[in-house]
C-alpha cells in the first residue's frame, strides 16, 4: 500500500480536520524549548504507538523521555507468532490502516516499514470472496460476479450517502483540503442526524425502502462485513467511518 496523493487530507474524522502531515514534516519541527530544559526527564506512560511516537518527538525536542510499559512494547501494533506455527502470525488489533492516516504513514516511512494492500472483500488483493447468507453461498472475485441483488444494495447505499450525506461534496473538500466547505457540510449533518440511528437513516432513505435490501446490507454490509450490530448506533459514527 502506498500513501495517498499529496493533495489528500490526513484525517480519520471530519470533526477536526487538520493537516497533521504538513505539520509533522515541517523543517522547523514540532517546536523548540529553551536550552536550559534540554535533558529534562519526561514520563511517558505506555509503550504503544502513541507512547513511542511521543517519546520520539520528545527526544527530538531535546528532552529525555522515560517510557513506562507494563508488558511489551508495541501495544496493539504487535504481531505475535503462533507457538506451533511461527511462520503464521496473529495481529493484536492493528492490521489495516486507511491511506488517509498520513500522520501514521509519516512514522511508518521514517522506520522504513513496508506495507501492502489489505485483502478486503472483493478487493484486488483478495483471491476470492465467499458470501454465505441464509444457507446460500456465492463466491466471487469482483462485485460484478455476484447476483444482481448485491449490486442493488450497493447502489442503494451509495445513493443514500450522496442524497442524504452529500458525500460527493465532502470527498471533494477533503481532497482539496477545503476545511471551510468540509466543516460547513459536516456541521449541518451533525445537526440533522445527531439523534438518528444507523438503521433509522437507512429505513428513512428513499433508496432503502426494501426490507430485503436492508437485511442484506446488515448481514453482508460494505467493505469488511455486515453492520447489523451497529444499526442501533448513531449514524454519525458510521458517516465518520465512511469519510
Amino acid at each position: 500500500m502506498t500513501c495517498a496523493t499529496a493533495s489528500a487530507t490526513t484525517m480519520l474524522v471530519p470533526d477536526f480536520p487538520y493537516s497533521y502531515d504538513r505539520w509533522l514534516s515541517h523543517p522547523a519541527g514540532l517546536g523548540s524549548l529553551p536550552a536550559a530544559m534540554h535533558g529534562t526527564e519526561v514520563a511517558v506512560i505506555g509503550g504503544g504507538m502513541s507512547g513511542l511516537t511521543a517519546a520520539y518527538e520528545l527526544l527530538r525536542l531535546g528532552l529525555s523521555p522515560v517510557l513506562y510499559e507494563a508488558e511489551q512494547l508495541g501495544g496493539r501494533m504487535r504481531s505475535i507468532p503462533f507457538p506451533g506455527n511461527p511462520e503464521y502470525k496473529a495481529e493484536m488489533g492493528a492490521m489495516r490502516f486507511p491511506v488517509s492516516a498520513r500522520s501514521l504513514f509519516h512514522y511508518i516511512d521514517l522506520l522504513g516499514v513496508s506495507t501492502r494492500p489489505f485483502p478486503n472483500p472483493l478487493a484486488p488483493a483478495t483471491a476470492s470472496t465467499l458470501i454465505d447468507l441464509n444457507g446460500g453461498q456465492d463466491r466471487a472475485r469482483t462485485a460484478g460476479e455476484l447476483p444482481g441483488v448485491y449490486q442493488e444494495v450497493a447502489d442503494a447505499w451509495d445513493k443514500a450517502l450522496q442524497e442524504r450525506a452529500d458525500l460527493g461534496t465532502l470527498r471533494d473538500a477533503i481532497q482539496r483540503r477545503d476545511v471551510t466547505t468540509l466543516k460547513t457540510v459536516w456541521n449541518a449533518l451533525v445537526k440533522e442526524f445527531d439523534d438518528q440511528s444507523f438503521y433509522g437513516f437507512l429505513a428513512t432513505s428513499s433508496t432503502f425502502q426494501s426490507f430485503r435490501h436492508r437485511e442484506i446490507f446488515g448481514q453482508v454490509g460494505f467493505g469488511t462485513g455486515g453492520w447489523d450490530t451497529d444499526f442501533p448506533n448513531s449514524v454519525l459514527e458510521i458517516l465518520r467511518v465512511v469519510v
